[in-house]
């Protein structure tokens, strides 16, 4: 979620590059799944998500038939999610499974799993004109790309706290199984049967693959201190009513943690400080030809955002945040493209309440070549927004502030206003 509202100014701002006309396509406001679409100016129809090569090498050879690029193909991959490892499973035979880097990773405060995680690779074909790549040959249009969070923000804490419970009570529930075990497994008790309880309870942690790394010390701290409270039940029938007992309160508590979780909409949802990193290119081959293929654009995006939660933790139903929103751009030509290159900057403000939201942003663009018909190097545009979700299908929008033509042929100083509004309606998910 929270990297969908970053994006989204980010693609209002190309939007402005690329517009022929001062009206904006309000579903450029909207988030465009990758920067490669963006500098193209299209949005494949045909999008295939490889999870494996050997996927992939059929995405590319479909792409291409006789040579010629096929238009309208999207392709987004993670590589790193066909890494695969070999596990053995209870009954001590070999499996291979996907390398689960992203096991752990919404808890995780470590950098690397989640520029795993969220890294993406995209590639892109269409067939080019002289609207988006002005006097390059008409022919066919290359993208290629990639988007990765740098920082990741935090899970929503109320989540984490939750998971935190339940991950100390559903480790005391093991503890317990395994004494009231190794307790039935001989007519005597002894000591050592907390002991090791204690010690294959704590190896299991290690093995657990629903628990973050980094909670395992503490829950060891925590069982440590449980286990203490059974020296002073030194007979069979006393820890087994214990056992009993406990067990129950464990079971309540891990119970209620999950039903919390399972409450809130967007449990997951990441908080605090995100950092995302974004680098796109389109290549030409004009007449559809590779002997003419020349590099036309080139995109970098920097979007960090911070989302400050505002919910009520004893309400999980109602979710509430307030999100502070940026991005810089800055985009390369290929002069016979556009003769400018273009550096943008913006902010955006935005309010989230569970069915509507409202924000304010603003967007200040630099061309680096003026033409003489232009007064200044800069422009900028600023919108407000409202939108309200009555139901999944129906959304109400509201649109109203001032835009600007982006590219050097048609650059204009702000001033057009525009006050858009409308209902949208789903009727497939």
């Amino acid at each position: 979620m929270k990297a969908i509202q970053a994006l989204s100014l980010c693609c209002f701002i190309i939007q402005g590059g690329l517009a022929q006309t001062p009206e904006p396509d309000l579903k450029k406001l909207e988030l465009t799944n990758n920067p490669v679409y963006v500098l193209m100016n299209v949005q494949p129809s045909n999008i295939s998500r490889p999870s494996t090569p050997r996927d992939f090498a059929a995405g590319i050879q479909s792409a291409f038939v006789n040579g010629k690029i096929q238009p309208n193909i999207g392709m987004e991959f993670n590589p790193f999610n066909w890494i695969k490892k070999k596990t053995v499973n209870k009954e001590g035979q070999q499996e291979t499974t996907t390398n689960s880097f992203v096991d752990g990773y919404y808890f995780s405060k470590a950098i690397l799993p989640p520029i795993k995680k969220n890294f993406s690779i995209s590639l892109a074909t269409s067939e080019s004109d002289t609207v988006v790549f002005g006097s390059l040959q008409p022919g066919s249009a290359l993208g290629y790309g990639m988007r990765v969070t740098l920082i990741p923000g935090t899970v929503h804490k109320p989540t984490y706290q939750d998971m935190e419970i339940y991950a100390e009570n559903d480790m005391k529930i093991t503890f317990l199984e395994l004494l009231e075990a190794f307790i039935a497994s001989e007519p005597e008790f002894k000591y050592d049967f907390i002991i090791r309880a204690f010690d294959k309870t704590i190896s299991s942690l290690y093995k657990r693959q629903d628990i973050r790394r980094e909670m395992i010390p503490e829950l060891q701290r925590a069982l440590t201190i449980y286990k203490g409270e059974f020296t002073n039940s030194f007979t069979a029938e006393k820890i087994t009513v214990k056992i009993e007992a406990d067990r129950v309160v464990f079971d309540d508590k891990k119970l209620k943690a999950l039903a919390r979780i399972d409450q809130r909409t967007v449990p997951f949802a990441r908080e605090g400080f995100i950092l995302e990193l974004a680098l796109a290119g389109v290549s030409v081959l004009e007449r559809n030809e590779w002997k003419g293929m020349v590099h036309g654009k080139t995109g970098l995006w920097i979007t960090p955002s911070y989302r400050l939660d505002l919910s009520d933790i004893s309400d999980p139903t109602v979710i509430q945040s307030l999100d502070f929103l940026g991005v810089i751009r800055y985009l390369w030509n290929n002069k016979r493209v556009d003769i400018g290159n273009y550096f943008d900057c913006g902010a955006k403000l935005q309010f989230n309440r569970n069915d509507w939201n409202f924000s304010f942003e603003g967007v200040a663009r630099h061309v680096s070549e003026q033409l003489a018909d232009i007064q200044s190097k800069w422009t900028s545009s600023w919108l407000v927004n409202f939108s309200y979700s009555l139901n999944e299908s129906i959304t109400f929008r509201f649109t109203y502030g001032s835009n600007f033509d982006g590219n050097s042929r048609t650059y204009t100083q702000p001033g057009k206003m525009l006050a858009i509004g409308g209902v949208n309606f789903g009727f497939l998910k």
